[in-house]
């Protein structure tokens, strides 16, 4: 996308999310912009559930509902308050893990002068009274040596276990601010990333790499007449559909409200149109249930599009072919998957 695109998409974007914020009266402050505007713009699915909600329960967004909507889902303190915490914790653990190599040098020392003491002993006076006396202080010696060495290595492993925990959870960290809260996939951001690895990997190796965009047909309908929960449990359950049939090198990520996006490395656009054939078969074989009530919601179903790396490829240019082919088999009918790009997403495309 040139410079003069990205302006006019840029003032598009800006110019829904003051439409919002007027729709819905609330105070146009510079983080309640952010929020309509990152809804705009799709960056965050979690953020437009959430604010979906509070629409759906008061049909305005109060200022305090901004403030709250983007401390939890936009603010950047949260993950670097997160990593820094545990940072400050491990830097604590190897200051305390220094004192204890620190002491463990000292003791080492003056038992070193305790034996050099020893040896000076043996050549004065007479020998029965200095070795009594050496044998003596080189137990003492040994036995505070021993000493030392039993609570330094009781704390080093204290210290080694605390490290391990502390970096178990900042690996968490930052596993979490790359996950879909709901779904369990990469958000759209990690998925952004990984695109743009393999087509960097697809360049420099001439190997294929494949894109499918997976979009659940009707999903505004569905939402409509069994509600959020049983939503949120269908996007689930295709988010599962997805990853029990995708390989460990394959990168399955949820993009949108109930699209979906999985990137193939090493995979031909035809094995793609065959795993998404998979993927659908699987979704549109089970009807769904409430677990609370028992009650039948029926069958859903989704639409792929497949599409292949060309040289010249961007992130941004490989999933708009690859929507276009979703938005090509929505138009034929839903339920199917397409590898030939339709020429525009139809205007009620959202939800279809």
């Amino acid at each position: 996308m040139d410079n003069h695109s990205q302006y006019k998409n840029a003032l598009g974007l800006a110019k829904r999310a003051l439409d919002y914020i007027a729709r819905y009266g609330t105070p146009p402050t510079p983080h309640a912009y952010e929020v309509f505007y990152t809804v705009c713009a799709g960056l965050n699915p979690e953020l437009n559930e959430a604010l979906g909600k509070v629409i759906a329960e008061h049909r305005h967004v109060t200022a305090q509902d901004a403030e709250r909507l983007y401390q939890e889902f936009l603010s950047p303190q949260q993950l670097s308050e997160k990593v820094e915490t545990i940072g400050a914790q491990m830097n604590n653990e190897m200051t305390a893990l220094l004192s204890l190599i620190g002491n463990a040098a000292n003791s080492v020392n003056t038992y070193q002068a305790s034996l050099v003491n020893a040896e000076g002993q043996l050549g004065d006076g007479p020998a029965q009274q200095n070795a009594s006396e050496m044998v003596g202080a080189l137990l003492n010696a040994t036995n505070a040596m021993a000493r030392t060495n039993a609570e330094v290595s009781a704390n080093l492993e204290t210290s080694r276990a605390q490290v391990e925990q502390l970096e178990d959870c900042l690996k968490l960290a930052r596993e979490e601010s790359s996950r879909d809260a709901l779904t369990g996939l990469v958000n759209r951001r990690q998925l952004e990333l990984v695109i743009d690895e393999s087509i960097l990997k697809s360049s420099s190796t001439g190997q294929p790499t494949s894109l499918l965009v997976v979009d659940v047909d009707k999903f505004k309908e569905f939402n409509d007449t069994h509600g959020h929960v049983a939503g949120d449990s269908a996007l689930r359950y295709v988010a599962s559909c997805i990853k029990s049939n995708i390989k460990s090198k394959d990168t399955a990520g949820r993009y949108g409200g109930e699209e979906f996006a999985v990137i193939l490395p090493d995979t031909s656009v035809e094995h793609a149109v065959s795993l998404a054939e998979r993927i659908r078969h699987l979704v549109n074989a089970r009807y769904l249930v409430k677990k609370a009530t028992g009650e039948s919601m029926g069958k859903i179903s989704v639409s792929a599009g497949a599409a292949e790396f060309v040289e010249g490829d961007t992130a941004e240019s490989f999933l708009h072919r690859a929507d276009m082919c979703m938005y090509a088999a929505k138009r034929d009918g839903r339920n199917r998957v397409e590898s030939t790009p339709a020429e525009e997403p139809p205007a009620t495309a959202v939800g279809a």
